[in-house]
């Protein structure tokens, strides 16, 4: 059985196998940071711009469009996907460098909603697909980053195409030409990060995953083993041939090792964030005389290197030393401070003069070490192994209800996502 056939076959049994409870209260708690994420996000700019370029599409369908409206599923994917991903304050699967539940649950629940689907049928293919999609990027998610590639508009759409068929119901055949509709549309660049077109590689994963599915179902044939484990969607992606997909195992539910952010910033400046409030438990800040901060080397490609003074508030979530200066004030590094006002603050921008930041390669994605240099001629060191919100050093319900209120104000929407999964109707959405 080929890598690609064994996806098809899990999916397929997927459709009545037994999800354990603590799973189903992971893709929960997923759902509550989707929803917060997103509606905390409705007046941003990229989100509303695609809103405003499908309105044609508006009022043709079912599915809800979180900035108001109802549309066909594949354009409330894509409106509700890039939505979700606006503040880059969504959840991470750390092995396949992926932000899975912007794309997944916008294309799950727009679909669900245009079948009419209950809410235990959406939370099943929401899971199914997380599993697909962190499966097929296990592994590879940092070097494929390193390339160039947002694994987000890759992963995304294979995990949204695969949660589109457990909706469907498709059989093994139709599977496997969903998964290879959604994979030949790989999509997104890192060097667009800082930008609006981010989050819309998350709109655009929920867009084509669905697109593959429905294509799929009404008879659409793709390449029969795109998984093959050095085949040619991994060789097109990594094309010096340095990396491989790893064989699919699927005896773990790799749902319970999803990364949630305390910060609304992107994930590789946690661990150095995190440095510094540690630091502050027993420096002050009026002691410090520098800061050396070394950092993974995908951390140093993609943020390390940027000046401190960002010139939009979407430059500022990927500016290391922007964010590390954030955190000198005492910042929580929360929405507000990515905003026009926040990014020209001249304290903030005074203190980014204090730090220099340096790749190592004993640190990784989750690690960060300090020096900081004091006044006194005292060196202070600090060292993050696993910074907050990942497994090892989790974020539970009570830390996500900090973070669901901090964006939005809405008990029953809360109570309601805390005991979804039942076998009703989806109503989530309608309460708002």
């Amino acid at each position: 059985m080929t890598n690609t056939q064994k996806i098809a076959e899990y999916i397929f049994e997927n459709y009545s196998k037994n999800i354990p409870d603590e799973v189903l209260d992971r893709g929960r708690l997923c759902l509550a940071d989707w929803l917060c994420v997103a509606k905390g996000a409705l007046s941003e700019s990229a989100a509303r711009v695609v809103y405003e370029t499908t309105k044609d599409n508006h009022d043709r369908g079912s599915s809800s469009l979180l900035l108001g409206g109802v549309a066909d599923a594949l354009t409330a994917a894509l409106c509700n996907g890039t939505l979700a991903h606006c503040l880059d304050f969504d959840d991470t699967h750390i092995k396949s460098n992926t932000h899975t539940s912007a794309p997944l649950y916008a294309a799950t629940i727009a679909l669900g909603q245009e079948l009419g689907s209950s809410e235990e049928e959406i939370l099943r293919a929401f899971i199914t697909g997380f599993e697909v999609s962190t499966r097929v990027g296990y592994g590879v998610g940092e070097i494929i980053t390193e390339k160039g590639w947002h694994c987000t508009g890759i992963f995304g759409a294979i995990g949204s195409a695969a949660s589109a068929c457990v909706l469907y119901q498709l059989d093994q055949a139709q599977i496997i030409n969903a998964l290879s509709a959604a994979a030949t549309q790989a999509s997104g660049f890192t060097v667009s990060f800082g930008t609006m077109a981010k989050p819309f590689h998350a709109g655009k994963a929920a867009f084509n995953g669905l697109m593959a599915a429905k294509l799929a179902k009404h008879g659409f044939v793709a390449q029969q083993d795109m998984f093959a484990l050095e085949g040619g969607f991994i060789q097109a992606l990594v094309q010096d041939k340095s990396a491989s997909l790893t064989a699919v195992n699927f005896d773990q539910w790799e749902i319970l090792n999803n990364s949630f952010k305390p910060y609304a910033a992107c994930h590789l400046v946690h661990p150095a964030v995190d440095t510094i409030k540690k630091l502050l438990t027993f420096t002050s800040i009026k002691d410090i005389q520098s800061l050396d901060i070394e950092v993974g080397e995908l951390a140093m490609q993609v943020t390390g290197q940027k000046s401190g003074k960002p010139k939009s508030p979407l430059e500022g979530k990927f500016d290391m030393k922007y964010c590390v200066a954030l955190a000198l004030k005492g910042s929580d590094l929360m929405v507000g401070d990515f905003s026009d006002q926040a990014i020209h603050n001249q304290e903030t921008i005074q203190l980014t003069d204090l730090v220099s930041v340096k790749p190592s390669l004993e640190m990784g994605y989750t690690s960060a070490r300090l020096n900081a240099q004091l006044k006194d001629g005292q060196n202070k060191l600090v060292e993050v192994a696993i910074s907050r919100g990942h497994p090892g050093n989790p974020i539970n319900w009570n830390d996500m209800q900090i973070k669901f209120n901090h964006l939005v104000t809405d008990e029953l929407l809360w109570n309601n996502i805390k005991k979804f999964g039942e076998k009703k109707p989806f109503t989530l959405l309608a309460l708002n």
